[in-house]
């Protein structure tokens, strides 16, 4: 088999699993929405990508497929949070700068004391899950409340989705090394 076809077949083959994956997702939570099987789908595609892309660059120690396993459903988790804002200030205030923004996943990383890389690996599955839904708004226009223009909403959806990507773990550590010398 050449090169090329083996790419195809395990692109093929991930695409699949995620499919089902996400169909099991949302029949485990009773989800119906079309919108939610779409970001809970992205979630779990950039979440495959995530895992198999930094598997050596991040401080884990967990297989790709261990980490996937265990940042699934927090991954899951992050794509449904920023639509909490529709049941907790109602349907005018959807895709406020709050509920959509890392605030929620710096928060984690940065309350949580001590290290301990299961929790990591959880807080990055929901960062992962976050930032995809936050660049499904960038595809799917999303408007975000009180930022006015939709280029700067993209801007907005589209840094923060890429914040959501940054195991703060590795931030922290270079900080402590450096200020303990």
């Amino acid at each position: 088999m050449k090169k090329w076809q083996k790419i195809l077949l395990t692109i093929g083959i991930a695409l699949g699993v995620a499919l089902l994956v996400n169909w099991s997702i949302l029949k485990l939570f009773g989800q119906e929405s079309s919108e939610r099987a779409e970001h809970s789908f992205m979630g779990i595609l950039l979440l495959m990508a995530y895992s198999y892309l930094v598997k050596d660059k991040i401080e884990t120690h967990f297989h790709p497929i261990k980490f996937f396993l265990i940042a699934l459903i927090p991954c899951y988790g992050g794509t449904v949070f920023p639509d909490l804002d529709i049941t907790i200030l109602g349907i005018g205030a959807h895709r406020n700068p709050i509920f959509h923004s890392c605030l929620s996943y710096a928060i984690f990383f940065f309350i949580r004391m001590p290290y301990n890389p299961v929790v990591s690996v959880v807080i990055m599955g929901y960062g992962i899950g976050l930032a995809s839904h936050l660049w499904w708004d960038v595809v799917d226009f999303g408007d975000v409340r009180w930022i006015p223009d939709s280029f700067y909403d993209r801007i907005w959806l589209g840094v923060n989705g890429l914040i959501c990507l940054i195991p703060f773990d590795m931030v922290r550590e270079r900080i402590t090394k450096k200020l303990f010398r």
